[in-house]
């Protein structure tokens, strides 16, 4: 578990990974750990997406 293997997490868009691998690093007090954990996008929007997807799907299925 290193900030590098987070930071290819990241770029891959795996950002629920880097996430857990910078929470553990900042639990044993690696200060820029906290930081960059703090600049990690938020999965809300892609969450949100999802929702509404499901939902339309959802919808036309009732329709058939």
């Amino acid at each position: 578990m290193t900030a590098t293997l987070a930071e290819l997490y990241v770029k891959q868009g795996l950002i629920g990974r880097a996430r857990e691998i910078y929470r553990r690093l900042a639990e044993q007090g690696d200060a820029q750990a906290v930081k960059r954990l703090s600049e990690l996008p938020s999965s809300g929007p892609g969450i949100e997406v999802l929702q509404r997807l499901l939902e339309r799907v959802q919808s036309r299925r009732g329709k058939d």
